[in-house]
């Protein structure tokens, strides 16, 4: 089943959300593919993320940035630096 953005619920990624604060699709239900461009991927590449970095959604005890089960800092995409999960 295919996941749905949080703002508007459409399956699509990317540009186009009409309720989205960056009229970009965000899916954040789904730990296992980038919340913007629906990719599996980790890191830099994203088309439509905020600085091109993929971030997933939560689950899995894994960072949303990187895919490491690390707690605490040394995350290289994360922002702050932090693994968040």
């Amino acid at each position: 089943m295919a996941t749905k953005c949080r703002h508007c619920g459409s399956t699509s990624y990317g540009h186009g959300c009409a309720y989205g604060p960056s009229r970009l699709h965000e899916h954040r239900d789904d730990e296992k593919h980038c919340e913007w461009c629906g990719s599996s991927s980790y890191g830099h590449g994203c088309a439509y993320g905020p600085d091109r970095i993929h971030r997933h959604g939560p689950g899995s005890n894994k960072c949303i940035w990187c895919g490491s089960t690390a707690n605490g800092s040394g995350c290289p995409y994360s922002p702050t630096h932090r693994h968040e999960k």
